[in-house]
C-alpha cells in the first residue's frame, strides 16, 4: 500500500513539476521564405524550476512533432524545417502530455510563416515575323514616298532619305494624274509620260 501511494503521489506531482517551464513565444528566422528554403523555428521558455515537460509543435502544413523538454540543450527548442509550397503557415507550440511526462506550462504560442513564390520572369519577346519586318521597313520610308497617286507606286531605289526626292511609276496605259504632286522643300515636280514616271527631285 505504501509503495502504491508513493507512485500515485509521484504521478500527481508530474504536472506540477512541469510548470517550471512556461511557454514564452515562438520565433521564426526568417519570417518569410521562398518555396524549398529552410526556416529556423525557435520555441522560447520562461524557466523557473527544473526542466521536464512535454511539447507538441504544429508546423502549419498538417504535420506535428512531439518533444520532451528535459535537458538544458532543449531550452530554447530549435527546429529547422523546409516548406515546398507557397502560402501562409501557422506554426504553433502546444503544451502536451507525453506518456507520464506532463505538458509544459503556459498557453499555446503561435506565429505565421509566409512562403512567397518568386515573381515569374518577363516573357521573352519573339523575333518579328518576315511580314512584320517588311511592314516595319515600309513604315520607315520617307513620308513623300507615300504621295504617289492612285495606281502609281514608288521606285524604291529612287527614294532619297536626305532630300525626300522620289520617283513614282505605273503600268502601261496608266494616264498621268490631272493635278501635280506637292513636293516638299526645294524639290521640284517632274513627269515623263513616255516612261510613265513622275515624282519630286532636286
Amino acid at each position: 500500500m505504501i509503495r502504491r501511494a508513493f507512485v500515485l503521489v509521484c504521478i500527481a506531482a508530474l504536472p506540477l513539476a512541469a510548470w517550471g517551464q512556461l511557454l514564452a513565444n515562438v520565433k521564426l528566422e526568417p519570417q518569410e521564405i521562398k518555396p524549398g528554403a529552410s526556416v529556423k523555428i525557435t520555441v522560447n521558455f520562461d524557466v523557473t524550476g527544473g526542466i521536464n515537460c512535454g511539447l507538441r509543435v504544429h508546423f502549419g502544413d498538417g504535420n506535428t512533432q512531439d518533444y520532451k523538454i528535459n535537458q538544458k540543450k532543449d531550452v530554447p527548442l530549435v527546429v529547422t524545417r523546409q516548406y515546398a509550397q507557397a502560402g501562409e503557415y501557422r506554426v504553433k507550440a502546444e503544451p502536451k502530455t507525453i506518456g507520464l511526462l506532463g505538458g509544459c506550462g503556459g498557453r499555446n504560442q503561435e506565429t505565421v510563416l509566409k512562403v512567397v513564390a518568386p515573381p515569374a520572369p518577363p516573357p521573352v519577346a519573339a523575333a518579328p515575323a518576315p511580314a512584320a519586318q517588311k511592314t516595319a521597313v515600309a513604315a520607315a520610308k520617307p513620308a513623300a514616298a507615300s504621295q504617289c497617286p492612285q495606281d502609281w507606286t514608288v521606285v524604291a531605289k529612287s527614294v532619297n532619305r536626305k532630300t525626300g526626292a522620289f520617283t513614282c511609276t505605273a503600268k502601261a496605259g496608266t494616264k498621268l494624274p490631272e493635278g501635280r504632286l506637292s513636293c516638299p522643300g526645294d524639290l521640284s515636280y517632274f513627269e515623263n509620260a513616255k516612261k510613265r514616271q513622275l515624282g519630286c527631285r532636286s
